[in-house]
Parts: structure tokens; C-alpha cells; sequence
């Protein structure tokens, strides 16, 4: 037995668009399908019905799903263990969020395979980053040719911006100003020291480092460097837009309240793979792919078309990303992913999703991502950027 959707006038699975805007409700009812937001299977909808809290859906937990978001669909046995015998790689009688996510946003039910595409996300390549007042310490000039050898070998680009208003929770500045409510009451604050923001409207209580002030909105040092090459065409993120809450990853803030538009971007251009590159690696760059990769994107860095803030950091970042099923690769290597999806433009759901399957420890890892930068590690990275005179590697 074989599962069948049919297609919207888009030509997108029904499947998806049902997930995507929820069942027709009365307006008196609510369901967890109509959150708008683009992560169309959020981790909420998927803890209403994983009912033994196991992080996996069984059978009869995804036959609960699937009946609330299509409530006019007849979903039978034989229907079900279609899908889990697709999806349950391991035989273990379930289904993860990754896979179950992966499935539902590009499966085409018509060759019943998976159709990919490529996007090269360029993170944070700005003045401000490279010569400015937090310029990396190893000489990132250097990777703009790497990036702009790279960039149309993919079939989409996105360039995501640092775009800070004047006053912001991560400056130095602002605090010695007194902008925002703190927990701590120092005598004086220093560049790459936590702080503990007290909770607003807007997000609970959370610890945040304090930075020079940097990347703000239409000035010299949001702008990304003159040599890196941006079109028309490229997708634009910008991140950390709020004054309250500091955003590392392309995809979400520090603290998930708010997304910045990548995944809906990504869905909408049909994105499976995604390539993440620039400034800085064990920072933004991780968080950006580790968000990547627990949205269910296959997810890889480059890292020679990325630098550190420290390369002491350098080999913990690559276990953490491991962990979560990214890999880190060459430039290289990048183009010739690149290359082979191009000339083989579809996989079976089970080769997709396998990859897929090796990002399940994403989220908690990404969970994990701020106590791992350790005192150690932001002394060195200061002290690389405040002394300027690092040896140029």
C-alpha cells in the first residue's frame, strides 16, 4: 500500500499545505496547526502527540497526527506502516521530528522522492566582523574570494546580517548606560563578560556577553565588505533586529523567542541542503547550522570559507557539529556536493532522510551551545581581538 497527495494550485503537496496553514477550524476552536510560524511541524505540535513524552512517534501516535491535520482524510492501517516503513530507518517501531519534518516538507508524492536543492548561507561577512570594532583575529578578508568562488555553484544564495539597533542587550555600552535591567550590579562592565538580563514582555530571564558595539543598523559596520560579491537575487536575513535579545543564529534568537524569516525563505525556494559559511565558526556559524540541521535541513560548514573568533575553540565545535550530524568540509568538498546534487537531482525519501535521521541531537546540543563557551575560550578570543597584533594565519 502506497500513500497519495494531492497537489494545490502551486503544485506543492496537499500534505504540506495543510501542515503549513492547519485544518479549517471554526473560529471558536484553536489548533496547534495554525501557529503561522514557518516551522509548520514545531516542537509543540510534535509534544501533543508523542502521548509517552519518548521524543519519537509511534504508529498510533502518528496516525492521531495526521487524523487532526486532515480531518476530512481517511487514513488506514495499511496507510501508516507506508509511512513508518519509509521514515522508521532503524525498525524501531517510530519516527523522529527531523525525519518526520524532512518527509513532509519536500517529499513528492507523484515520483515519491525527495527533489534537492542547494543554498549557500553566507553568515555575517560585515565590516565590523573583518577591520571594525570586533574584526576577527585571523585576517577574515581571506575567505571573501573562497566565498565568492562558492556562491554560484549553488541554486540559491542567503546572506544573513548582524543588524543591531544603537542601544543592544550584547553592547558593552548600553549596559554602562544602564539600557537594559540586569541581575548583577558590577562596578564596572568589560568587553566578553556575561551579564544576566532580567525577563521582559518579551523573553524569560537569560544570560547574555557583552560585546563592543557593532553591527548597527545602516552604518558602516553592518554593511557587508565591498570585495564579497551580493545580488538582487540573494535571499536577506537580519538578525538581531531587537534591542532585547541577541541573535547568533541565522534562524532564531539566542533564546528562540522570535525567528527571522530563514526557514520560510528556505521552504519556500524548496531548500534541502544547506551550506553555512563566514563569521565566525565556533559563534554564529554553529548556532546557524545546528538551528539548520534540527529544522531538518542537511546541513554541512565550510571551514576554510569561515574563521574563528578562537581557534582554540576550533576542535569542540567540530565534535559538537558531529554530533548533530554536520559535518564540517572543505570548499572543495562543498562544490562537489554541490555538483553531484545537480547532476542527480533526486534521492529515494530513505537516502534523504537517513541523513536527516543524524541530526537528531541538534537541539539539544544547540540547547547546550552557550555554558560550552567557556571562560577560557572568550578570554582567548578577547584577548585575540583587543590585542590586534595576532599573527595573520
Amino acid at each position: 500500500s502506497k500513500l497519495f497527495f494531492r497537489f494545490n494550485s502551486k503544485g506543492r503537496p496537499r500534505f504540506l499545505t495543510l501542515l503549513a496553514m492547519g485544518p479549517c477550524m471554526s473560529s471558536q476552536s484553536t489548533s496547534l496547526f495554525q501557529s503561522g510560524k514557518p516551522l509548520f511541524l514545531t516542537p509543540d505540535i510534535f509534544k501533543k502527540y508523542d502521548k509517552d513524552d519518548s521524543g519519537e512517534l509511534d504508529v498510533n501516535e502518528l496516525k492521531a497526527l495526521m487524523a487532526d491535520a486532515f480531518p476530512t482524510e481517511e487514513f488506514t492501517d495499511a496507510d501508516m506502516q507506508a509511512v513508518m516503513s519509509t521514515l522508521d530507518l532503524d525498525n524501531g517501531g517510530s519516527v523522529g521530528m527531523n525525519e518526520l519534518r524532512a518527509f513532509l516538507r519536500h517529499y513528492n508524492p507523484t515520483t515519491q522522492r525527495i527533489l534537492t536543492k542547494t543554498a549557500l548561507i553566507i553568515i555575517d561577512v560585515q565590516n565590523d566582523f573583518v577591520t571594525g570594532t570586533l574584526a576577527n583575529p585571523y585576517n577574515a578578508a581571506t575567505i571573501v574570494p573562497v566565498i565568492n568562488n562558492l556562491r554560484d555553484k549553488f541554486d540559491f544564495v542567503v546572506i544573513s546580517y548582524d543588524w543591531h539597533p544603537h542601544d543592544h542587550c550584547s553592547f558593552t555600552e548600553s549596559h554602562q548606560e544602564g539600557k537594559f535591567p540586569i541581575k548583577e550590579k558590577p562596578d564596572k562592565f568589560g568587553h566578553f563578560s556575561p551579564i544576566t538580563l532580567l525577563a521582559d514582555s518579551d523573553r524569560p530571564e537569560h544570560t547574555q556577553m557583552m560585546y563592543p558595539r557593532h553591527a548597527v543598523q545602516n552604518e558602516w559596520g553592518s554593511k557587508c565588505v565591498d570585495d564579497l560579491i551580493v545580488k538582487e537575487s540573494d535571499g536577506k536575513i537580519y538578525k538581531g533586529t531587537k534591542p532585547n535579545i541577541d541573535s547568533y543564529s541565522a534562524f532564531f534568537d539566542n533564546i528562540k523567542a522570535n525567528d527571522t524569516g530563514l526557514t520560510a525563505m528556505l521552504e519556500e525556494q524548496g531548500v534541502t541542503d544547506c551550506f553555512y559559511c563566514g563569521l565566525v565558526t565556533d559563534i554564529c556559524v554553529k548556532a546557524t547550522a545546528l538551528h539548520g540541521a534540527e529544522a531538518g535541513f542537511r546541513s554541512y560548514v565550510i571551514e576554510d570559507a569561515s574563521k574563528p573568533l578562537s581557534e582554540d575553540n576550533m576542535e569542540p565545535t567540530r565534535q559538537v557539529l558531529l554530533a548533530a550530524g554536520v559535518p564540517m568540509i572543505t570548499a572543495a568538498n562543498a562544490l562537489e556536493i554541490a555538483a553531484e546534487s545537480k547532476a542527480f537531482k533526486d534521492l529515494s525519501v530513505k537516502e534523504y532522510t537517513a541523513d536527516v535521521k543524524k541530526s537528531s541531537q541538534a537541539k539539544n546540543l544547540h540547547a547546550q551551545m552557550e555554558p560550552s563557551l567557556s571562560s577560557h575560550f572568550r578570554s582567548a578570543g578577547a584577548a585575540a581581538i583587543l590585542a590586534g597584533g595576532l599573527t595573520k594565519k
